[in-house]
């Protein structure tokens, strides 16, 4: 059957969703936010050309087909693989946050005071001139990226010791205003992904009750379309209208029919070089880069004009640059275990499966149109800065319990 991985897709992405919803009382999960997420990223463009509009022209078309089984291979071992029964397998000990009032302070501090030098900065610099995003993160400098790394992680942080219901006095219009502010910046400076924030903060909102199916549904929507409508004006794939726009937000197909033209033509496989690479990145903090990160040495071998990391890359292209095919479901059988996991911990009300919780709805979607480097060096960030502000606030000691 005609696009047959396509419809397939679909309906396995549709049933596990809601095996989760109704396996977890009303709550969407994370592994059922990421099969979405990965769904819309993935097949959008592939349902675009369905229907006749414009894709982006870097997309190999005589491997669409290809491209489509591979997103299938993927979905099908996010949907059956067992994640949530062996989630269940659980640490006798967890972690406790005994000065979560210390640790909270200092978040805010460390959130506010940078985003405002630095919009300060951006503003005296830029204006209100039409630069474009490149022009604008070149006025600012280097520091623009420190901050899009560190300030969701410190989020993250702070939504885990300060339980909505704890917020108290001032507190709730000091953290909406320091998220507004940072997300204002980002605006002004052209960058789209700080719009998935949204989801860990709606987790948090709505973590002592389920999250209703309707408001996560629009709050998707809108996050897609404000996601679309920073975007219009980007390239002929959006001369469609708004539909063809709200389709051609993924580059995966872009990035993975490429791949595996070039698997036909003779690249070889690099065996496992880039993930061991990035495991050596995060263990020395970026000291040492054994190989180029993928999106660098993917835009050079697609084009030597292009910016580096001009297309992005894809986590299922990963996969298929290392190991081939059989790659792709022990990479995505990882992924839904360790999503399952860190869930578990979040409604038990472990520290560790909190923060991971709310990391994992940002940086394991927002890396679907990336590779496992951000992943890697995210989670050792995350860590250094949790467990750091815990022992400068517990005075040196980390204290545990029995679960």
């Amino acid at each position: 059957m005609e696009h047959g991985f396509f419809y397939l897709a679909c309906v396995a992405a549709i049933s596990r969703i809601g095996y989760e919803v109704i396996s977890f009382r009303g709550k969407v999960t994370p592994l059922a936010l990421y099969c979405f997420c990965y769904l819309y990223f993935c097949f959008g463009p592939y349902l675009a050309n369905l229907l006749g509009f414009s894709i982006y022209s870097g997309i190999q078309k005589a491997y669409l087909d290809e491209a489509a089984f591979v997103f299938f291979l993927a979905i099908i071992t996010l949907t059956l693989f067992p994640a949530n029964t062996l989630s269940r397998i659980e640490s006798p000990l967890a972690l406790v946050v005994k000065s979560p009032k210390l640790v909270k302070q200092i978040c805010l501090l460390a959130m506010a005071l940078p985003v405002c030098a630095l919009f300060a900065l951006a503003f005296a610099r830029i204006g209100f001139s039409g630069m474009d995003k490149v022009q604008r993160i070149q006025a600012v400098g280097i520091v623009h990226y420190v901050l899009l790394t560190l300030w969701p992680l410190l989020l993250f942080i702070l939504l885990t010791v300060t339980p909505r219901k704890a917020l108290a006095g001032k507190e709730p219009w000091m953290v909406g205003g320091t998220v507004l502010l940072y997300f204002a910046y980002c605006f002004y400076m052209g960058e789209r992904d700080f719009a998935l924030l949204a989801l860990p903060l709606f987790f948090w909102l709505y973590k002592d009750h389920p999250i209703s199916t309707m408001k996560l549904a629009l709050l998707a929507t809108g996050g897609v379309t404000a996601f679309t409508l920073m975007s219009l004006g980007r390239g002929n794939a959006f001369e469609g209208g708004g539909l063809s726009a709200f389709l051609n937000q993924g580059s995966n197909l872009m990035v993975t029919s490429n791949i595996l033209a070039w698997l036909e033509q003779g690249q070889q496989v690099m065996w496992g070089q880039s993930y061991f690479s990035g495991l050596v990145n995060m263990l020395t903090l970026g000291a040492i880069k054994l190989t180029l990160p993928l999106s660098i040495w993917f835009s050079r071998a697609y084009s030597p004009a292009a910016n580096d990391g001009a297309y992005g890359f894809s986590i299922e292209g990963e996969a298929l640059i290392n190991f081939g095919l059989a790659g792709v479901p022990f990479l995505f059988a990882f992924i839904a275990l360790f999503l399952a996991v860190c869930y578990r911990g979040y409604l038990a009300g472990r520290p560790l499966g909190v923060l991971l919780t709310y990391f994992n709805l940002f940086y394991f979607i927002y890396a679907i149109r990336g590779e496992s480097l951000i992943l890697f060096k995210s989670f050792i960030y995350c860590l250094i800065l949790f467990f750091g502000l815990l022992m400068l606030s517990q005075r040196g000691r980390l204290y545990f319990r029995v679960a």
